[in-house]
């Protein structure tokens, strides 16, 4: 029968020595073949190569505990050496693969190394077989080396490379140096990116439901089909009109007040058209009915410029109200002309960085006056707030008609760039590419 005989240092040495070849000849040999093999035979030959390669190194290393069976605890019996054979074998190429890994996120490139990986790949296999030794002091040391391997490896696992932050940077779409962040007192993030602590890059609204005002807007469209045997109050429905449900009152003179939760308005025949004029519910029902009974085709100069008179534009005289054309369905959107009519958009706060060379932060407002601290104020029809020069970049915080200056412009003073430790918790992760990745992804959920 196969066994070495020597003295127990020396078969403890040459079983270490024989487990190191394993990771340092064979199983690159092996690793080598897999591409060969995948190219001549695809998935099967893969599979073909690496069954056999298993099979050839775990009969070696049967026979190697076999020769040195007096330095393992479990070399006494057949089945005891062949489960040793399976426990290095299993064990060390995980420990083989880890350390790969690892090594190459790290940036060490021993992967790229022949002789680097000779050297090293053997490590986790001496390692197992070391786990394995009789006497209490060698296991100790091996399973100690082994536990500070493994950990010192998840922890470089765990790790973003510089390489896979930019890809998720540019996965993203985000450019670090446009990228800033504020907290607004009173405000929530809305849109963006999240930070967390009220941090946010994009959009911002009232923590507070109750300061968002309500839309207060009247359209006008013209229909010219009808519903087939729909009818409200007596009155035939516009088909694709907005008011098709609900409840509705046949007011004097005629006009048939219809209402539901969204909206509520009138539906006026004019010649062959059927004219809806329609408000949300924040809009006053006497401000409707005014509208209704003073509707016309649009003239021109309601009509501003770019749009012609197709006979599709119905116009009203609404006080307090301005309208404009809208697109398809064609037809005239009112809204109050002090501007602070428009919902959300009153009181939202936007944030925008761009780059500084050659803008000129005047352009298209309706105010633009230097505040101090390099700070400039600006007003448009219906945002107003300050821009910045931030170096190669300007900032700008800009509300709604309902924000208030101080606001604004502490918030623009506030802006800061983003750090790159709040990029990396909220930029989505990479989509994983092999099982490495798959690995190293549910390693972070820990």
């Amino acid at each position: 029968m196969l066994e070495l005989r020597a003295s127990k240092p020396a078969i403890i040495a040459a079983q270490l020595g024989a487990t190191w070849a394993v990771g340092a000849i064979a199983l690159p040999l092996v690793w080598r073949f897999l591409p060969v093999a995948a190219f001549g035979a695809g998935e099967s030959g893969v599979v073909l190569v690496a069954f056999l390669g298993a099979l050839l190194v775990l009969s070696y290393l049967i026979v190697v505990i076999t020769a040195t069976r007096r330095a393992s605890a479990l070399g006494a019996t057949v089945i005891g050496r062949v489960l040793w054979a399976l426990l290095v074998l299993g064990a060390g190429t995980a420990g083989w693969a880890l350390g790969w890994a690892a090594t190459d996120v790290a940036g060490l490139g021993v992967s790229r190394s022949g002789l680097l990986s000779s050297l090293l790949g053997g490590i986790p296999f001496v390692l197992a077989a070391g786990v394995l030794l009789r006497g209490w002091r060698l296991s100790l040391t091996a399973l100690g080396l082994s536990a500070v391997l493994i950990g010192a490896g998840v922890v470089v696992l765990r790790q973003e490379s510089p390489e896979e932050f930019e890809a998720r940077l540019a996965a993203a779409g985000v450019r670090r140096e446009t990228t800033y962040v504020v907290a607004i007192p009173g405000y929530r993030s809305n849109g963006g990116r999240d930070y967390g602590r009220g941090l946010g890059d994009a959009g911002f609204l009232p923590e507070n439901p109750d300061a968002i005002p309500p839309d207060r807007h009247i359209t006008i469209i013209a229909y010219d089909r009808l519903m087939v045997g729909e009818k409200m109050c007596g009155q035939p429905t516009a088909q694709d009109s907005r008011l098709t449900w609900g409840l509705c009152a046949v007011e004097p003179g005629g006009l048939v007040y219809r209402h539901n939760e969204i909206e509520h308005g009138y539906q006026v025949p004019v010649g062959r058209r059927h004219v809806t004029v329609v408000g949300t519910p924040s809009v006053d029902h006497d401000r409707l009915r005014a509208a209704a009974l003073s509707l016309h085709l649009a003239t021109a100069r309601e009509l501003g410029t770019g749009h012609e008179q197709t006979g599709d534009y119905y116009a009203a005289r609404i006080p307090g109200y301005a309208g404009q054309p809208t697109g398809i369905p064609p037809g005239m959107i009112y809204l109050p002309l002090d501007r602070t009519g428009i919902g959300a958009q009153s009181v939202a706060i936007q944030l925008y960085v761009t780059y500084a060379d050659g803008e000129d932060v005047c352009f298209r407002t309706t105010e633009c006056t230097p505040d101090g601290a390099g700070l400039t104020y600006v007003r448009h029809e219906d945002t107003h707030g300050y821009v910045m020069r931030r170096g190669e970049v300007s900032v700008r915080v800009l509300g709604g008609l309902r924000t208030g200056k101080a606001s604004l412009r502490q918030a623009t003073l506030n802006a800061r760039p983003v750090t790159e430790e709040e990029l990396r918790r909220v930029l989505p992760p990479l989509q994983p590419r092999h099982t490495v990745d798959r690995f190293r992804r549910w390693l972070r959920t820990f």
